[in-house]
């Protein structure tokens, strides 16, 4: 009689080693225009080669003020957690570039000819 139950379980338990199917497909999106350009200042290029992959222009200007020091660990915690790719001999020049955004007066509009 203990047979009966066993063979229960193995017939039940036999289903359970199958792995689900999977199937991947290609997907692809269109991001909206950013309406904003990095305007210039020093830095700019590093800024673009790599800031631009993860974060808009409109975004970025649109920080708040903050010292430098905070400036240096935001991209240190880019770099460092979120495994930003960004070339280490370019991190003072993004880093002077916020501050140059930052100081521009907000009136002065942020558009530039692409």
């Amino acid at each position: 009689m203990r047979a009966l139950p066993t063979l229960t379980a193995l017939l039940l338990l036999t289903g359970c080693d199958a792995a689900p199917k999977v199937v991947f497909a290609d997907a692809s999106i269109i991001l909206p225009e950013d309406p904003i350009a990095l305007p210039e200042g020093p830095g700019r290029q590093a800024v673009i080669e790599n800031c631009i992959a993860c974060h808009s222009p409109s975004t970025m200007l649109q920080q708040p003020k903050i010292p430098r020091e905070k400036w240096e660990a935001q991209v240190k915690k880019m770099i460092e957690l979120y495994k930003a790719p960004v070339d280490p001999k370019a991190v003072p020049q993004i880093i002077d570039y916020m501050m140059h955004a930052q100081s521009q007066p907000a009136d002065v509009p942020r558009e530039t000819p692409r």
